[in-house]
């Protein structure tokens, strides 16, 4: 399998998850597991760090932007 196409679908399999994780995203846990060498499944482990980091921070903005959509939506409905 080719280094991108692995990391694109541990990126792809990341962002689809619903529920919080624990310490990381599980999503690439098979993967990595059946890397063949201790540098691949070193290199997919600090990908799909990497692509938590990403989706946390994003999650972080998102909620951050609900909150100041519903701040403003309640000073709304009081007029």
């Amino acid at each position: 399998m080719k280094p991108r196409l692995v990391c694109l679908a541990i990126a792809l399999a990341a962002c689809g998850r619903l529920e919080p994780a624990a310490d990381h995203s599980h999503a690439a846990d098979a993967i990595i597991d059946n890397a063949k060498t201790r540098e691949e499944r070193a290199e997919l482990t600090r990908v799909r760090d990497e692509v938590d980091a990403a989706a946390q921070e994003r999650i972080r903005k998102l909620d951050s932007e609900i909150e100041s959509l519903e701040n403003e939506n309640a000073e709304l409905r009081k007029k």
